[in-house]
């Protein structure tokens, strides 16, 4: 099991960091799709007691980084092209709502908050790091999403955050995303939510969620 970049967890709420520690190993490729996760080797290698393991393997399913069987335990999911296709076919809908609710509803300050993260998503680029990349791309939707204020659209863009950051890792690690791609287009998006161009802004978003779609794809067969 290849668990390098695994620490020993932290004495202050014990179930939340070891959740942390896991999500992060597993988003960050630490564990091979197809790995079998031991509740034993994790809990001792955390040093943690099996309690914990289990209560943040049991999220981490929910989340949909781990599929979980009666008997066999929790395993690292191997992503095919139809689990791509949902989670961006979902991705879509929720977007695109987010786009309409964000024109109605963002204030100065979410476009504020917006376009402040812009400059993230140039730094990672520049230095190259894919991991920071994607981060900041989330960043970005997160505070999309929160712009729109639509609480339970932002709670379900939270149910399958965790799945859209697995999907852009494994696109940016396979390749070098672009700044054209990942910075001019965010940057776009930020210029028709401030013009409130309804129309204009909800197009774009299903051209960048395509465009992200397309390039993850080919990595898989049909």
């Amino acid at each position: 099991m290849a668990t390098s970049a695994l620490r020993a967890a932290k004495r202050v709420r014990v179930k939340d960091d070891v959740l942390m520690v896991l999500r992060a190993a597993i988003l960050n490729g630490e564990f091979a799709p197809g790995e079998h996760l031991n509740e034993t080797e994790l809990a001792d290698r955390l040093q943690v007691s099996r309690g914990p393991v289990r209560d943040a393997l049991a999220a981490l399913a929910h989340e949909g980084l781990v599929t979980a069987e009666p008997h066999k335990g929790a395993t690292v999911p191997l992503l095919l092209r139809r689990d791509v296709e949902e989670v961006y076919s979902l991705r879509l809908a929720l977007e695109t709502l987010a786009a309409e609710q964000a024109v109605a509803h963002a204030r100065d300050e979410d476009i504020a908050a917006l376009a402040a993260t812009l400059p993230a998503i140039a730094e990672a680029l520049a230095d190259g790091d894919r991991r920071a990349v994607t981060e900041a791309d989330l960043r970005f939707h997160d505070t999309f999403y929160r712009a729109a204020r639509h609480g339970r659209l932002e709670t379900a863009w939270k149910n399958i955050r965790s799945q859209v950051s697995l999907c852009l890792f494994s696109r940016n690690t396979v390749a070098a995303t672009s700044r054209e791609v990942v910075l001019d287009e965010h940057s776009g998006l930020v210029e028709l939510l401030t013009a409130r161009d309804t129309a204009a802004l909800v197009d774009a978003v299903r051209a960048h969620l395509a465009g992200a779609y397309e390039r993850l794809a080919q990595q898989y067969p049909d």
